[in-house]
């Protein structure tokens, strides 16, 4: 069955200003365009189409890549002071893996997105904020129609988690969508401490990564409606240390992740653990973050989201990352990892190569 794009009006603004001022005038109406590589091919699909689309293309201070120190030139209200890596929400993937600024893990993690092709169209900015993903939502209009539609477009269930658990009984699932978040850049930046600039209607303001993202796979961010990803900022702190990225798809070109790993290590100078975090893609409506040198400030996981969220992490810091407690770690990223079965490959799998790409990871790490 042939799929036709729906009819919306094109809106191209120059400035973030204009952008945001058509963002207020269109009342909620709109959609954002950044590359287009995962919103237009919702839109021939028939997936919540809106009839305004706002395009940032063609917005200049969206796509630079900036390093330096001291305050940001621009002063925007609520941003924080900048002595790292500033990344415009439209600096394409290309671009990103080509600038030798950029840490070589998040140039390597961009190398692997898409394809050659995809990665000249689709931005930083996209692949952070692009749509979940499900077997059941990610199909032409007649496949759906043929189902009875699904909670995330058109209908009023989950296909993929039919029923949940209420007060002791078992009920229809007619309010938690599970599908996956599989953005490859967002644990990649967010073990590296990433923050990210949004502006909208009501202002601008400086946000950690790992605040940014709702634990629902219709609602999917915690902010504001309207709001853009301008930059994302990169702190210097993070700059030396060591990290890296595995993936896991079908294939390694085009296909999306279905388990993405992410860790950043920094060592004292005696070779003890100071600070690890692992992340965590594909696998969960959010991106997943463990913080085993403090105290995360990632949003605290629901019951359906985590096998077991009340397991303890191990000891971490003042440690000598050696094979022991690499598999310590490992073995605890494998147990709470909950992938579902929306995404390529059985959950079991992609759940046990949570803990295996882990384990390969932070051994690369540890040795150096």
């Amino acid at each position: 069955m042939t799929m036709l794009m729906p009819a919306f009006e094109l809106h191209q603004p120059k400035t973030l200003d204009e952008a945001v001022k058509l963002i207020a005038a269109f009342k909620g109406d709109f959609d954002i365009l950044s590359g287009g590589t995962d919103l237009l091919p919702n839109y021939k699909c028939g997936l919540n189409a809106h009839k305004n689309v706002i395009s940032l293309q063609h917005i200049a201070e969206l796509r630079e890549i900036r390093t330096g120190k001291g305050d940001s030139p621009q002063k925007e209200k609520g941003t924080v002071p900048f002595s790292g890596l500033e990344i415009g929400g439209g600096v394409t993937l290309i671009q990103l893996e080509r600038d030798k600024n950029v840490p070589a893990s998040v140039r390597d993690c961009a190398h692997h997105v898409a394809s050659p092709l995809l990665r000249e169209s689709g931005t930083v900015g996209g692949n952070l904020m692009q749509d979940t993903r499900c077997h059941f939502f990610n199909q032409s209009y007649f496949w759906r129609r043929t189902l009875g539609y699904c909670l995330k477009a058109d209908g009023d269930r989950c296909h993929v988690v039919p029923n949940l658990n209420e007060g002791g009984k078992n009920v229809l699932n007619t309010k938690v969508c599970v599908a996956t978040n599989c953005s490859d850049l967002a644990p990649m930046f967010m073990v590296l401490g990433a923050s990210v600039l949004l502006v909208g209607p009501q202002g601008s303001r400086t946000i950690p990564l790992t605040q940014m993202y709702a634990g629902d796979g219709i609602e999917r961010f915690a902010i504001k409606r309207g709001e853009i990803l301008a930059k994302i900022i990169l702190p210097a702190s993070t700059a030396n240390w060591r990290s890296g990225w595995k993936k896991l798809a079908p294939r390694q070109s085009i296909d999306f992740s279905v388990l993405g790993v992410a860790a950043a290590l920094e060592l004292a100078a005696d070779k003890s653990v100071k600070s690890l975090r692992v992340g965590l893609g594909s696998v969960d409506v959010r991106p997943v973050m463990f913080d085993y040198g403090a105290k995360s400030d990632q949003p605290a996981p629901t019951s359906y989201l985590f096998v077991d969220p009340a397991k303890a992490p191990p000891q971490v810091a003042g440690k000598k990352l050696d094979e022991a407690l690499i598999n310590q770690i490992a073995d605890h990223v494998k147990t709470c990892a909950s992938p579902k079965l929306n995404v390529p490959m059985e959950p079991a799998y992609r759940k046990k190569m949570a803990g295996v790409l882990t384990r390969r990871l932070l051994t690369e790490l540890a040795a150096g």
